[in-house]
């Protein structure tokens, strides 16, 4: 009869992510650069001895694990997640239950369920790789902020250099032309967060001389062309950078997402590049 109860209750919660009883959920940026959404403890199966650093004080929402791993070894998991620096993954419910009567005799309270779960410790270490209970309240997921905040972090600009013409050595009081090499004119976007993606419209490129004269705003270039041109008054050896910088909106299915807060804007990082500029030589013919 138990066996038979266990089952049932397994079965009332298909469809149902594994959830976190009184978690600090919250989207939160990794080492990377990018927004993930994190519940830092009380996990499923968790009985209140793991994660945290032991002294029962709350828990963080910063992540305290590399969940890459564990994304890559479990892509179906229905839920990844950090307990303490281990990451471990879940699936509720389980895709294969084991003998009856190999679960344990009882429930630790009314409505759990048996799932699977595996957890990885930092150095590669299997530290849980069993069966468990499932207790708690359903976790109700990131919210639409969280989940725009998630997309923009996956938000890439695409390689490119800094590009000059003339392309080795420039003149003193003539034009130097600058563009980025390799970029298209087209948007950029990320992966889609539950339905949420960030997108990325050219803007402009930013381009310093390296000379002191401060970043000058251009079109965004990606071209050879006259649109941004610089004419330097001093001879020198001069290391120029640029960036790329990006409109961002965000869209929901589809259809336009305007939440106040968000970020609006993308730049890439500094591409430096050297140019020596020689002062012109005039020739006097007899």
């Amino acid at each position: 009869m138990l066996a038979v109860a266990l089952m049932a209750g397994a079965l009332m919660f298909v469809g149902a992510r594994p959830a976190f009883a009184d978690p600090e959920c919250g989207t939160v940026e990794s080492g990377d650069g990018k927004f993930v959404y994190q519940c830092s403890e009380n996990v499923p199966g968790d009985d209140g001895s793991g994660g945290g650093d032991g002294d029962g004080s709350g828990g963080s929402t910063k992540p305290a694990c590399d969940l890459a791993g564990v994304k890559e070894s479990a892509p179906g998991a229905d839920e990844w997640y950090c307990q303490g620096q281990d990451a471990c993954w879940v699936n509720n419910p389980t895709a294969r239950y084991p003998d009856p009567k190999d679960w344990p005799e009882e429930p630790p309270s009314e409505g759990a369920v048996y799932v699977y779960k595996s957890c990885t410790a930092p150095d590669g270490t299997k530290t849980f790789d069993d069966y468990t209970w499932y207790t708690g309240p359903e976790d109700e997921g990131p919210s639409i902020e969280e989940l725009a905040l998630q997309a923009f972090g996956e938000l890439e600009t695409p390689d490119f250099s800094l590009a000059h013409s003339p392309p080795r050595n420039s003149i003193i009081f003539i034009d130097t032309w600058w563009w980025a090499d390799g970029p298209s004119n087209g948007e950029i976007s990320s992966g889609a967060a539950l339905g949420v993606v960030a997108v990325g419209t050219p803007s402009h490129i930013e381009v310093d001389p390296g000379d002191g004269s401060g970043v000058m705003t251009c079109d965004f270039v990606t071209a050879e062309s006259d649109a941004c041109s610089y004419t330097y008054d001093r001879a020198g050896d001069y290391t120029s950078r640029g960036r790329l910088v990006y409109d961002v909106h965000f869209e929901q299915n589809g259809s336009p997402l305007d939440i106040a807060g968000l970020p609006d804007s993308l730049e890439s990082g500094w591409q430096e590049s050297t140019i020596t500029v020689a002062e012109s030589q005039a020739v006097v013919v007899p």
